[in-house]
């Protein structure tokens, strides 16, 4: 009876060690081949800065965004990583281009199903983006789709401060779309450099 209750003890111990996940820092510059024991995980927070209802207003044009942070998404290669995702509200002209916020709670949708979605840690902009950071200080850059058009995508880099007291993205918004057959084809929101406020 002993012998077999040290078999169970130490097939266990094998099978626990087994499925043991090595954690990689999110954002770390070092190369790794994931494999399904990888998670890439935000192990400082810095997504969550970014999480809430973001909007921007200029005139007639207004942009919302609606962030959140997805913890231990299941990519097509079967590592996990943290992303931040969302949907977003593009008005211009007093007329609704693109909303996608009604998707932002849907339990069908997740990871980079979202119309907003990433979480690549840039330290240094384009130079057509406006840069008022420092190298060291972390930006997140997200994927945009635009739902009225499958072929078309940009990407979205924010910069979260606080202006004395109210948090704000400083966002880089351009178009990365590469369609050989339509070579107007591109996002909604034009190209440019914008300020969000935190609305909740």
């Amino acid at each position: 009876m002993k012998q077999i209750l040290l078999l169970i003890l130490f097939c266990t111990g094998i099978i626990s060690c087994k499925a043991q996940t090595i954690i990689v820092p999110l954002g770390s510059e070092q190369d790794y081949e994931f494999t399904s024991d990888y998670y890439k995980k935000d192990v400082n927070n810095e997504l969550e800065k970014f999480t809430g209802t973001w909007k921007y207003t200029n005139g007639s044009t207004e942009v919302i965004f609606k962030l959140k942070k997805e913890e231990q998404y299941q990519t097509t290669n079967n590592y996990y990583i943290d992303l931040l995702v969302g949907e977003y509200r593009y008005i211009e002209n007093d007329i609704e281009e693109v909303n996608t916020l009604a998707d932002f709670d849907s339990s069908t949708i997740s990871g980079f199903q979202h119309n907003l979605s990433g979480g690549v840690f840039t330290y240094n902009l384009p130079t057509y983006c406006d840069d008022n950071s420092t190298s060291s200080e972390i930006k997140i850059t997200l994927s945009i789709e635009d739902p009225n058009d499958q072929y078309t995508s940009g990407k979205v880099i924010l910069r979260h401060i606080n202006d004395d007291g109210i948090e704000k993205l400083e966002t880089c918004i351009y178009d990365y779309t590469n369609d050989g057959d339509d070579p107007n084809a591109r996002i909604s929101i034009p190209d440019g450099n914008y300020v969000f406020v935190k609305q909740s």
